[in-house]
């Protein structure tokens, strides 16, 4: 039957006895009371070849792990070397290739553009309204009393012809409501002419309105009251 493992103190290396918690020779505290299959082996080995201390074993242990463990790891990386299929999607239908599956966008479709083309009609044809036509003469109403615009005074020994013919030019200017008045019927004349006229107001301030543009044709041209 083999002897049991001698326990020694990792600082000192001075033999302890199992539960012992102190060494006796340096004082240190002991790591464990039982020893382990480790420490049994390290303290076997340091018993054969004190050179090596209890330091040796589990060293090499370590590395055997670590070489395992390389190895291990080298082997679970190279099965997954194989790439996997990369599917690229690009719309439309499904194409399925030795790399992975294709989305092929079908082409696309244009609607057809109709184009309108506006349909221009000529402006309606306007026709300017004729001007309202000027009377040939106008008489002064009978009886009436108010103001008119006395453009011109001939003798009536001279002829009724003259003051016809005079206030035709005046109408010809652009004067309206033109005509010829005998001033012996009317008590606010001076009887004897024959009395060229503009308009019939009932007002002074409707003639004076009226006396501006009567004198672009004729400048002598003034109001004046006209009295049965």
């Amino acid at each position: 039957m083999n002897e049991p493992s001698t326990l020694r103190c990792p600082r000192c290396e001075a033999v302890v006895q199992p539960g012992q918690e102190y060494c006796l020779e340096c004082g240190g505290r002991l790591g464990h009371a039982h020893p382990g299959p480790v420490e049994r082996a390290s303290a076997g080995v340091t018993e054969r070849h004190p050179w090596a201390g209890a330091w040796v074993l589990p060293a090499l242990l370590g590395l055997a792990i670590a070489v395992l463990g390389t190895g291990a790891a080298i082997a679970i990386s190279g099965d997954g070397d194989q790439p996997s299929a990369v599917s690229t999607a690009t719309g439309g239908s499904l194409t399925v290739t030795d790399s992975g599956s294709t989305l092929t966008a079908p082409e696309p479709t244009e609607p057809t553009a109709t184009t309108t083309v506006p349909t221009t009609e000529p402006p309606p044809t306007t026709t300017a309204p004729a001007p309202p036509a000027n009377p040939a003469a106008v008489s002064w109403p009978r009886n009436q009393r108010g103001w008119t615009i006395v453009l011109l005074s001939l003798p009536q020994a001279n002829g009724r012809s003259a003051a016809a013919a005079a206030a035709a030019k005046a109408r010809s200017g652009g004067l309206r409501r033109v005509g010829v008045l005998d001033s012996s019927r009317y008590a606010s004349l001076h009887p004897g002419y024959y009395v060229v006229f503009t308009g019939v107001f009932d007002t002074e301030p409707e003639a004076a309105s009226a006396l501006q543009r009567a004198r672009a044709v004729v400048p002598a041209a003034y109001q004046r009251e006209i009295v049965p």
